[in-house]
């Protein structure tokens, strides 16, 4: 009997481990490859997302065996991806991304039928192989100089009917989702699983790798709802997911957003994916920051190694010093400041490194520092000076270095700045010349103020050098260039710069000085004398005293500074100029009124050229449309233009809904000048405001006596009530064009 019994225990252990075996090998193996930490906390957290996701599948009951290799990186052991049934990488892309060495191989997996998901940066590919072969194995790629990567919150309500879609409820997020993806011809095998209409706002910036190009702007101006996540069947029978999103890692949270990538994972593994879609559990804030990467060894913001990575490298391996330069403008482009404003000494490294590895190999060693500490980072940053070769090298360095000190006055210089200037002083570059004179006016040389002053009274001297040094001494707050403001108004090529000059240094005699010489002046200087009349309150009594006497016609004076003179004056100057505070008009009575005035007909009949010169007079100054006009609003190229409600109710009543980046700041100065603009920058020690004047204006904070911030829109209320008719139909025609138009003469 006993040995009946032992005999079925056998034939029943037998049976249940066939049983586990049967079933692991029914499992789909998911494999998760993570790139090395690229960003700061909480952002392109490569191994953190991939563990969620991971975790997610694990607990989810399904048919699946996920694994997360546990180095950053390509799988040292090949084998790990011999059985796949799907590769899940998460990493930095373009010339860093780690398929980059490894493209025969993975094609060979993928060639076997492994699916395969790509996720945010990973989707990036260079031009060539790597971007055809992305084509063939997830149907499209993020394209430098092609698609764009803004940050803006995507609103995903309408879904395919695909198995990725299983479950999935409309939800917005707000990340870094690229757009206008580089996808197959005619999109064959293609189905588009998240696409909204991107806002005015991610085109902003200017053209650029990665921040915009004419056919993205004509494609969004055209209301084409763009793609940012896309499933692709190959024709060979294998499966690819692209998804741009996860540049915050917070976004693992939402439930759509996590869904959706777990329900591709499934797919491309060729697992049904349940009509609920992947199970899967909120991660609580804890969740969300275990596994982070923690100190990020320096890439939390950009690496000497990091930018040399992304170079293009000689065949010899080394950079060149044009190399050098180029990177050096990238990596000031991209540096993230500390919150206190001032230099990093990590940072400062990491440049130094940089600058004195032109011509040295690519896998130069970034050195570490734990202080950060101002004084130690631009004492670096000298010595660098002192040693490196290359004007290219030296003027990018000088250049970041005024980026970082804009708007400081009297900064301790370096103990070898003047030994390092003098040699600097004797470039045969004009432009290392004039930064380096700049950047000793920082550091409180009196020989290099009074070189400047030489320079703006010298009219043999190149304008260009003029207009900088003349900025650098109204930067400083120099008592002596204001006597000089006068004699410069008879320069046409530094008339401009000399009114403006007026607005950053009271001089008592200004407004007679200016007002004076009013109607001779071309119109677009009249423009700034009135601008610059409206930065302070002794100016601005001086202007209402002249449009008071029709010196000064009321219409020259734009909405932007009347707003202004109404902050300045108050009262008195309402009484004279009109209200400026409120609507004429109920918002829905002016905008019936308008769409009374602006029919099919009317638009048929109407000249997009003439409407060009209207958004010339009153728009370009705070608005870009094609590439063309001031950045202080929201870029016009990429907005729903074609839908006469959404113009209408964003120009009858601008402040309906004003985004947070576009509200209007007022700061008036210990010194009593005003500025209204919007916020461009902001650190401890200074404010850069964007003004429909100046594109950058640095404010230190200790220069700031008040700061107010309005819940109006940077945008005056009213456009229309100062055109006539068939102007505001002829602008509407050119705002509602897809392309470009000449401009009526």
């Amino acid at each position: 009997m006993r040995r009946i019994v032992l005999f079925l225990m056998t034939v029943l252990v037998c049976q249940f481990t066939l049983a586990c075996q049967s079933s692991a090998a029914e499992k789909a193996k998911i494999v998760f490859l993570s790139g090395t930490p690229s960003h700061g906390r909480m952002s392109h957290e490569h191994r953190a997302g991939n563990m969620i996701l991971a975790e997610a599948l694990e607990r989810s009951g399904l048919a699946v065996d996920p694994y997360v290799v546990p180095h950053y990186g390509y799988p040292k052991d090949k084998k790990v991806l011999a059985d796949a049934a799907t590769v899940v990488i998460f990493c930095t892309g373009h010339r860093g991304h780690m398929l980059r060495p490894h493209l025969d191989e993975f094609d060979a997996l993928m060639k076997q039928g492994t699916g395969v998901v790509m996720i945010h940066w990973a989707t990036e590919a260079e031009k060539g192989k790597p971007g055809q072969k992305f084509l063939e194995w997830m149907g499209g790629f993020c394209d430098l100089d092609w698609s764009v990567n803004p940050h803006w919150t995507g609103h995903f309500k309408d879904f395919p009917d695909h198995p990725i879609c299983n479950g999935v409820k409309p939800f917005n997020v707000n990340d870094e989702w690229y757009y206008h993806m580089r996808f197959v011809e005619d999109q064959k095998g293609l189905t588009p699983i998240l696409f909204d209409l991107p806002p005015a706002e991610t085109l902003r910036r200017k053209d650029g790798p990665r921040s915009g190009n004419p056919t993205v702007r004509k494609a969004v101006a055209a209301g084409q709802k763009q793609t940012v996540a896309w499933s692709y069947q190959r024709p060979s029978g294998g499966r690819g997911f692209g998804f741009t999103g996860a540049h915050n890692h917070a976004s693992w949270r939402s439930d759509g957003f996590r869904k959706i990538v777990l329900n591709a994972i499934l797919w491309t593994a060729h697992v049904d994916v349940p009509a609920d879609g992947c199970p899967s559990e909120t991660p609580s804030k804890t969740a969300i920051e275990k596994n982070l990467d923690g100190p990020k060894k320096g890439a939390n913001k950009v690496t000497g190694k990091s930018i040399i990575a992304s170079m293009d490298a000689n065949k010899d391996g080394k950079i060149s010093k044009d190399e050098t330069s180029e990177g050096l403008k990238g990596f000031f482009d991209q540096l993230d400041r500390n919150k206190d404003g001032f230099l990093d000494l990590k940072e400062a490294q990491v440049i130094a490194d940089y600058s004195n590895n032109a011509q040295t190999t690519k896998q130069a060693k970034v050195p570490r520092a734990s202080v950060q500490n101002e004084v130690k980072a631009l004492r670096l940053l000298v010595s660098t000076l002192g040693k490196v070769e290359g004007s290219g090298v030296q003027a990018s360095l000088l250049e970041g270095m005024l980026t970082a000190l804009a708007g400081r006055r009297d900064v301790n210089p370096p103990r070898a700045w003047t030994r390092v200037a003098a040699i600097l002083a004797k470039s045969s570059s004009a432009d290392v010349r004039e930064l380096t004179s700049e950047l000793s006016q920082i550091f409180g040389d009196e020989a290099a103020v009074t070189r400047a002053l030489a320079t703006v009274k010298d009219t043999s001297a190149p304008a260009g050098q003029r207009r900088r040094a003349l900025h650098g001494l109204l930067t400083q707050k120099n008592e002596q260039v204001s006597s000089l403001l006068e004699s410069l108004l008879d320069e046409p090529a530094l008339r401009r710069d000399a009114i403006r000059g007026f607005a950053a240094i009271e001089n008592r005699q200004a407004p007679d000085i200016l007002l004076g010489r009013y109607k001779k002046l071309p119109v677009e200087d009249r423009k700034a004398v009135i601008e610059t009349l409206a930065t302070r309150k002794r100016y601005g009594e001086a202007l209402l005293a002249a449009i008071t006497s029709k010196q000064v016609p009321r219409s020259d004076v734009p909405a932007h500074v009347a707003r202004s003179l109404d902050f300045l004056i108050g009262d008195a100057f309402v009484k004279v100029f009109g209200d400026v505070r409120q609507l004429s008009a109920d918002r829905t009575t002016l905008i019936a009124k308008y769409k009374k005035l602006i029919t099919e007909d009317a638009l048929d009949a109407a000249d997009p050229s003439r409407g060009r010169v209207v958004f010339n007079k009153t728009c370009a100054s705070c608005h870009v449309l094609y590439d063309t006009g001031g950045k202080i609003g929201p870029d016009l190229t990429g907005s729903n233009r074609a839908n006469l409600d959404y113009i209408l109710l964003n120009s009858v009543d601008p402040s309906y809904d004003v985004p947070e980046g576009y509200k209007m700041v007022v700061i008036q100065t210990v010194d009593g000048r005003v500025l209204n603009g919007v916020i461009a920058e902001e650190n401890a020690q200074r404010v850069i405001l964007k003004t429909v004047q100046q594109p950058r204006v640095v404010i230190l904070k200790e220069d700031i006596d008040n700061r107010t911030v309005s819940k109006k829109s940077i945008m005056p209320d009213g456009q229309f009530d100062q055109m006539k008719p068939q102007e505001v139909i002829d602008l509407i025609r050119y705002l509602q064009t897809v392309e470009q138009v000449e401009v009526a003469q």
